[in-house]
């Protein structure tokens, strides 16, 4: 099945790219006065599609800092809630690459049977994304990304324990009709170290698409479907199940340096191995919501 999965990954991105390759130039449209380094200025924004990201960077010499409020519901047996935030720093610190730190915590309040459980989580991370096309000169926009994050867990049970991840990403989007309607898909894998010692391994792989759509001058619509799979190793084998969700987004860029965006997803299908039942609440969560306030500098 992941075999299957990674396939059409493939013939996705590779559709993306050969879409790519024919010119989108406007006859009569002039250069821009300052060309971007590696930032097009036809781009659409990096949160308009939803949980799928664009492969749009920070410019060499610029920044933005971003909060993102979250929250997820919906498990097998009993009720579960989870509210997270995330604040994040992100700078063009040479040509086309953007490093980030970000700072997060959460909590999760459960009740399965008559126990009513509550769990904490903080932790900080650090990203580097690498541009390597752009619309501008090559017609579609390629990234790469890597981030690795520490995490300190505290829950009833366990007690305290660390989380450590790495994950690899990789992002692309495409101008499919100029200044109205664009494409993005993502591939990432994430892999995962929980202890304490000895640490217990895992990972998750995603898929993602969406399409955004700029319904008038800095607001968007868009629409998404992502599918997940959770792994009980770091590879791709040792399957614990997967899940595809669905959902739409909104973007609203308030002001030239204030943007907000929120986007809902919700699992439509999914399975978890070994129970004859469908989609996967162990391993995932039915709802899952975002809020995003990005500003830039």
């Amino acid at each position: 099945m992941s075999k299957s999965i990674l396939r059409s990954g493939f013939i996705a991105f590779g559709a993306l790219v050969l879409a790519g390759s024919q010119s989108l130039a406007i006859e009569g449209q002039p250069e821009p006065e300052e060309a971007a380094v590696c930032d097009d200025l036809d781009d659409a924004p990096t949160d308009a599609f939803g949980f799928t990201d664009s492969s749009g960077i920070s410019d060499l010499g610029r920044g933005s800092l971003g909060l993102t409020l979250g929250g997820n519901a919906g498990v097998r047996e009993g009720r579960s809630l989870n509210r997270n935030g995330n604040l994040q720093g992100s700078y063009g610190l040479f040509p086309c690459l953007e490093v980030s730190a970000s700072l997060f915590g959460g909590t999760t309040r459960s009740k399965v049977a008559t126990e009513r459980l509550k769990d904490r989580s903080y932790g900080g991370g650090l990203e580097a994304k690498y541009r390597l096309l752009t619309h501008r000169d090559h017609g579609v926009g390629l990234a790469l990304g890597v981030e690795t994050g520490l995490e300190r867990n505290q829950d009833r049970f366990t007690g305290q324990f660390s989380s450590y991840n790495t994950a690899f990403k990789l992002l692309a989007d495409r101008i499919i009709i100029p200044g109205t309607l664009f494409g993005a898909v993502n591939v990432s894998h994430n892999l995962i170290w929980n202890g304490p010692d000895p640490y217990s391994r895992s990972s998750n792989t995603a898929f993602g698409a969406s399409l955004a759509w700029q319904v008038r001058d800095g607001v968007y619509l868009s629409g998404e479907v992502r599918h997940l799979r959770q792994q009980n190793s770091l590879g791709l084998g040792n399957h614990a199940g997967h899940a595809t969700f669905m959902g739409p987004g909104i973007y609203w860029q308030a002001t030239e340096s204030l943007a907000i965006s929120v986007a809902y997803n919700v699992q439509v299908a999914g399975h978890e191995r070994g129970r004859d039942r469908p989609l996967d609440l162990t391993n995932f969560s039915r709802h899952v919501a975002q809020l995003d306030i990005g500003w830039t500098f």
